[in-house]
């Protein structure tokens, strides 16, 4: 199982108690239905990120085993050290790339998108970014580092990475000025002109004072977070796809080859007559109704794809490469379900119920699932029956958005 897996419920700890200590301290850092999507975009980057890594850890497995300058003994503390700088080094360009070429962009806006800043929004991990960053990171293999050795670096950063999203730890003085904190990495989710396009280390902010794009958190000048652009949408696979979608009408309304060049290659806002300016930046969160069943069904719905998440990493090994697909799959669309449920779509009350009630099929019949154990199965029928319970005691409460909405068009 992807070891990302193994942290996740200490994830959810920290998640619940920053919840606690927030509502404690009179701040409102959750808002249900953006951390519910935050985190179940998070269960899909994982699954196709799996798959990804497929690739790219073989392609890097291949290129130290024929190609690398050393051989290095993975019990010396050197190789460690010098794994843990190299990556963050690569790293930090890899992240800069991600916000300064429009097709990386593209990939990597899903983290960014969000309006909230906590550590659900930490979860919010791409699920295309495995397709460009890998890239970064062959220097290591052609040095030598060992895939075990670089695979552990990986996971404790993204670890470390993990806590920075917070907004109830304050300055931290020394600490600021040489490693990723939460002020520094508060700019960085900022839409605030001071905020754009700074503050990208992963682990170490040295980098960003080496290469000046490092900028403080202002005291008189609050972070506004999410993109200048806002999603304004729970959908998980158009908050992967919107950049996407924008980038293919402008390419079609676009003529020459240099100006489509470097509408894919070049910074986000490029046009041909110049970078786009923009307006005023709205501090107004996009939100739909919450009544007290959806915030109940949200949460279970949660549970839901997580548990279908889980299951399909705990039996990836065991699957075909088309039967892993087919399963993941299914998170995906009962994560889509639920955010056109939030949104208040038409038919989404009705999609919603066939949907629990197709899986639920899928777990008892033994038709599907069969790879998994039958402790999942009944787990996992038995939250579908609840979820049925749910949804017969519920309706709408909100206006509905017009009919025809695809799963990839915003509500």
């Amino acid at each position: 199982m992807n070891a990302i897996f193994y942290v996740l419920p200490f994830f959810l700890l920290l998640i619940l108690i920053e919840l606690s200590a927030a509502r404690w301290m009179g701040k409102k850092t959750y808002r249900l239905h953006d951390a519910i999507t935050s985190m179940n975009i998070g269960s899909l980057s994982e699954i196709v990120r799996t798959l990804a890594r497929l690739i790219s850890i073989g392609i890097y497995a291949v290129v130290v085993e024929h190609v690398g300058a050393f051989t290095f003994d993975v019990k010396s503390p050197l190789v460690w050290i010098l794994a843990f700088f190299m990556y963050d080094f690569f790293y930090y360009w890899a992240h800069r790339t991600g916000h300064e070429v429009n097709l990386i962009w593209g990939a990597h806006a899903v983290h960014h998108n969000s309006e909230d800043f906590n550590l659900a929004t930490a979860l919010r991990q791409s699920s295309t970014n495995q397709i460009f960053y890998w890239l970064f990171y062959l220097p290591l293999a052609l040095l030598g580092i060992p895939v075990m050795v670089f695979g552990i670096t990986v996971l404790i950063s993204l670890v470390y990475q993990f806590w920075v999203h917070t907004r109830l730890v304050p300055k931290l003085g020394w600490f600021d000025r040489y490693f990723s904190s939460p002020s520094n990495h508060r700019v960085h989710h900022g839409k605030n002109d001071y905020c754009i396009d700074r503050n990208y280390g992963a682990t170490l902010i040295i980098w960003d004072r080496m290469f000046g794009t490092y900028a403080e958190e202002r005291d008189d000048e609050p972070v506004i977070y999410g993109t200048i652009t806002p999603l304004e949408s729970w959908n998980p696979l158009w908050a992967n796809l919107n950049i996407y979608a924008e980038l293919g009408k402008n390419l079609r309304q676009t003529s020459g080859w240099k100006n489509k060049l470097m509408l894919i290659f070049g910074p986000p806002g490029w046009t041909p007559e110049g970078m786009l300016p923009h307006g005023p930046i709205n501090s107004v969160q996009f939100e739909t109704p919450a009544p007290k069943w959806q915030r109940v069904y949200g949460l279970a719905g949660y549970a839901g794809v997580t548990m279908l998440t889980i299951g399909w990493a705990s039996a990836f090994q065991k699957l075909t490469l088309p039967m892993a697909v087919m399963y993941g799959l299914l998170p995906l669309l009962s994560a889509v379900s639920l955010g056109r449920l939030f949104a208040g779509q038409r038919l989404a009350l009705p999609i919603e119920i066939l949907r629990v009630l197709i899986l639920c099929g899928a777990l008892t019949s033994g038709i599907w699932f069969t790879t998994v154990t039958p402790a999942f199965q009944l787990l996992g029928a038995a939250g579908g029956i609840v979820s049925l319970l749910l949804l017969a005691m519920t309706r709408l409460e909100h206006n509905v958005s017009e009919p025809g909405a695809s799963l990839v068009t915003p509500p």
